[in-house]
């Protein structure tokens, strides 16, 4: 049987990814919850909110192998360490696993 492209099959490496993207969202949303970021303003509890809630959207849309969503994810992502940079938390290591993410999501959808 020939593959289509209207039903293409799913890596195993999206499945993975969305998984721990799902995971690591619902982390996202108990960090909103924390004091730590009541001492950080309102302004980061809204950002990590929108970040947490648009990665979800994101999530979806890799489940589905949208590549719009491959695209969303990765500027999240960077976004993200732009974030930590400004919050003084970024280290060279934070961004090794956003950058392989990236790459493969990018490249299977």
């Amino acid at each position: 049987m020939t593959e289509s492209h209207l039903n293409p099959a799913k890596p195993l490496a999206i499945t993975a990814i969305c998984i721990i993207g799902l995971i690591n969202a619902i982390q996202m949303l108990n960090v909103l919850l924390s004091p730590m970021v009541k001492q950080l303003g309102v302004a980061y509890a809204v950002y990590f909110g929108a970040a947490a809630l648009i990665s979800l959207t994101c999530i979806v849309g890799l489940w589905f192998l949208r590549r719009w969503a491959a695209w969303v994810y990765a500027l999240v992502l960077l976004v993200n360490q732009l974030v930590l940079v400004t919050m003084g938390l970024w280290e060279p290591t934070t961004l090794v696993v956003p950058l392989v993410i990236s790459g493969v999501i990018l490249r299977a959808c």
